[in-house]
């Protein structure tokens, strides 16, 4: 009777402990989706025509680093924000390196962009496979990124003291592949 007690009171601290910290995150940090307002707010771009590839909290600087273009351009925008007040702290933007030569196949470019799924459709398809929402995860990054020379995006987050991570093809919108680890 005596060792139930104690296992049940240990497990019922673990649960406080985890939930604590489920919402600290959500209490403290801004959504993504609230990032994403600020900067469309901030840029007065209609939301389709902005394209985000990256979107990372750092938690050891509270801030939200975000990157992004507008549909048709060759420039990219970088953004810091303050995770906890929406403030933006930093923005810039700079030309891809081979804009020259992405000017001269413009067309091929543009057809390879028209077929990548977004960065939204990715976090669905790894909300979707983890039958999660997005109210009810923290994502800790998302990006895209290039694994043997094919674009892929990195989707991580934390739900319930676990963090998910997902790599999946930006072409075919497949699961290349999936990891869950317990936060401790």
């Amino acid at each position: 009777m005596k060792k139930t007690f104690i296992i049940l009171s240990i497990v019922g601290v673990l649960l406080l402990i985890g939930l604590g910290i489920f919402i600290y995150f959500k209490l403290t940090y801004l959504s993504e989706s609230e990032i994403k307002e600020i900067i469309i707010k901030d840029t007065k771009e209609e939301r389709d025509n902005i394209h985000f590839t990256s979107i990372d909290l750092d938690t050891e600087e509270n801030l939200y680093e975000v990157e992004f273009y507008y549909v048709g351009q060759n420039t990219e925008y970088e953004y810091k924000i303050n995770a906890k007040t929406g403030q933006i702290i930093y923005n810039n933007f700079h030309l891809s390196k081979n804009q020259e030569k992405n000017q001269t196949n413009n067309t091929s470019q543009n057809n390879s962009t028209l077929n990548q799924i977004t960065l939204d459709e990715a976090k669905k398809i790894a909300l979707d496979d983890s039958k999660l929402n997005e109210n009810d995860v923290t994502y800790t990054e998302s990006k895209i990124d290039f694994d043997d020379g094919k674009k892929i995006y990195d989707i991580e987050f934390i739900y319930n003291n676990q963090e998910y991570n997902y790599e999946i093809d930006a072409t075919t919108g497949e699961i290349v592949s999936y990891d869950k680890d317990n936060i401790r």
